[in-house]
């Protein structure tokens, strides 16, 4: 299996270790109203116009939130990431590579599938993506950073009151006619 695909296990992986290490979820406290500060580690698998420029290769990022316990099934969360994708091998008729990496602030709700500090959710939200691509052919260069709007969809589970691990996907643009979107996998910690 080659690396890249690979990393797609690491947060299953911290997810099972997070269980057995993590706390006993029929002795924790039916559920109570908190904020969180967190860290996350994620794998971005670029799709459609920006999968076919990088030349298919996976992307990571670190990120920061903050979520605001709301109680019983709502949570919000301010979540801002950096990402990069690594330059791919030339693609096209001209023979571009390309190197991209993002910002991203966006503001998600998260919706419990049931009651408790643990257990699945689902997450939607909206934010900005700041984007960043430099592009080289055999004949010249060029760079371009646009901001643009950010739609994310997702669901997760909560495995403990410290971890969480997510699937998302971004649905964002660079230009009119190329679409940015991207499906990740996200783990994050709370402390």
């Amino acid at each position: 299996m080659p690396l890249h695909r690979g990393l797609y296990l690491v947060p299953l992986a911290l997810a099972g270790l997070s269980l057995v290490a993590g706390e006993d979820s029929e002795k924790a406290p039916k559920h109570k109203r908190c904020d969180a500060f967190g860290l996350s580690i994620q794998v971005d698998q670029p799709l459609r116009d920006l999968q076919d420029s990088l030349d298919h290769r996976t992307g990571y990022g670190l990120g920061l939130q903050w979520t605001h316990d709301h109680g019983d099934y709502h949570a919000s969360r301010t979540r801002f990431e950096w990402n990069t994708f690594p330059e791919g091998h030339p693609v096209g008729p001209s023979g571009a590579t390309t190197y991209a990496k993002n910002l991203t602030l966006s503001f998600d709700h998260l919706f419990r599938l049931n009651e408790g500090p643990t257990g699945m959710y689902l997450v939607g939200g909206l934010g900005g993506v700041r984007w960043s691509l430099d592009q080289h052919t055999p004949a010249a260069s060029s760079s371009l950073t646009t901001t643009k709007l950010a739609v994310t969809a997702g669901v997760g589970l909560q495995v403990n009151r410290q971890f969480t691990v997510e699937g998302r996907y971004v649905f964002s643009g660079i230009q009119t006619t190329f679409d940015s979107n991207t499906a990740q996998i996200s783990a994050a910690w709370r402390f």
